[in-house]
This record gives C-alpha cells, structure tokens and sequence, in this order.
C-alpha cells in the first residue's frame, strides 16, 4: 500500500490549512490519496498522530474508521464518504485537530496512516479513541504512512 498527498510530500511540512485556527490555520486535513489496497481488506481506517506532543503519550488528532474499500482512493476533512465514521480525538472532538505545537518545541511530527482492516465496521460510539485504535490495529492487514511536520514559531 501506498498514501501521498497532493499537499505536500513525506517529510516536509504541512500546508497552512492543517494548522490549527488558533495559529491562523484551518484544522482541515490535507488531501491524502491511496493506492494498493489488499483485496482481502473490509475496510480502511486513517489516524493522524504527533508523537512529539508532550503528553508522555503523543496526541491523536483524527481518527475516521468504516471507510469504503478501494483499491485507489483519495480523502480530506472537507469531504468524509457518507458511510465513514470519526472516533474521538484525543482533543476530545471527532473532527481532524490542525497542528498546534508549543512554540518552544522542535518541529513536531505528523504521521498519517492508512489502515487496511481485516474487519467490515468499527462502531466508534461510546467508546474511547483507544479502544477504537485497538481495535484498528488488531484487525490490520497491512498500512502506509505518510509524514508531515510543523513548527510553531510563537
């Protein structure tokens, strides 16, 4: 499998729309669009985590489950598919959270995963993000990333 985006590239920064409004940003995704999917996959999932949050955890910014299978497929903030469903966040939204570093803080980490699941839906009501990543990674068949950073200069 493979995830790319047409906003930028792995390793470099992420476009201005994925920072948060609080730094003049949009909290939007970038476009991210994916090719080889397995075709025993019964479903996708996508995760955007900073591993360099200091929480001694990271934070998770999105988390959309119970994305329709396809071999090439493309998806933002802006335009969920209807059957895609968002699990809490760790900002305790289940929209995407733009980048939103400390401004002392190195450039963080942005790492988003396309998840090829080996199950047809996660139900990600009343339950912690979590649970719902558990249940993500317990059922993958296989996944790509792609990496974006962010720096806030206060």
């Amino acid at each position: 499998m493979q995830l790319t985006s047409p906003d930028f590239h792995d390793g470099d920064p992420l476009p201005a729309k994925s920072v948060s409004q609080g730094l003049g940003g949009e909290d939007l995704s970038p476009t991210l669009q994916w090719s080889g999917v397995p075709s025993e996959a019964k479903s996708l999932a996508l995760t955007c985590y900073d591993p360099d949050a200091p929480t001694g955890s990271g934070f998770w910014h999105w988390i959309i489950v119970n994305l329709p299978v396809s071999e090439n497929g493309e998806i933002s903030s802006a335009s969920l598919p209807d059957m895609a469903k968002s699990a809490l966040n760790d900002a305790g939204t289940e929209n995407f959270t733009g980048a939103y570093p400390p401004p002392d803080d190195p450039a963080h980490r942005y790492i988003f995963t396309l998840h090829a699941l080996s199950l047809e839906e996660i139900d990600p009501s009343n339950i912690t993000g979590a649970y719902v990543r558990f249940n993500i990674m317990r059922n993958q068949i296989d996944s790509a990333s792609i990496t974006g950073h962010f720096k806030n200069n206060g």
